[in-house]
Parts: C-alpha cells; sequence; structure tokens
C-alpha cells in the first residue's frame, strides 16, 4: 500500500513539475517573439533599407535617415500589431 502512495505522490509531483515547466516555456516563448518583434525585424528591415540606398547611390545621410525612418516605422507598426 506504501508503494502505491509513493507513486501517487510521485505521479502528483511529476505532474506539477511538468506544468511549472509548461508555464516558464510559455514565459520564454512570449519574451523571445517580443524581443525578435520589437527589436530583430525592425532593425533587419532597417539594414536593408539602409544597404538598398547606399548601393543606389543616394548618399550617406539620406541612406541613415532613410533606415531610421524605417526602424521606428516598423517598431510601432509590430508594437501595434502585437499589443492586443
Amino acid at each position: 500500500m506504501d508503494q502505491q502512495q509513493d507513486r501517487a505522490g510521485d505521479m502528483e509531483e511529476n505532474i506539477i513539475e511538468r506544468h511549472q515547466d509548461a508555464e516558464e516555456h510559455l514565459r520564454t516563448y512570449k519574451s523571445i517573439m517580443k524581443a525578435t518583434g520589437e527589436i530583430g525585424a525592425p532593425f533587419a528591415m532597417a539594414l536593408t533599407v539602409f544597404f538598398t540606398n547606399l548601393v543606389l547611390a543616394n548618399g550617406f545621410w539620406l541612406s541613415l535617415f532613410a533606415g531610421v525612418l524605417t526602424y521606428l516605422a516598423v517598431f510601432w507598426i509590430v508594437r501595434l500589431f502585437f499589443s492586443h
């Protein structure tokens, strides 16, 4: 009888541990998605615009301005998209 109670206790602890692991994985997933959306995507788009403008010979300052403008625009669009 004691072995059955020990097994039941082990199973209960295992279920609790799995639930805590699932919550931790969900928090990690959400933080990675937030960082990717708010930093990674806008930065990648800004770099693309910056180097495209450099290749088109628009000059450094115009390219930089276009990259910064793109970063800010994509940052706010992503924030608005993920806010709800």
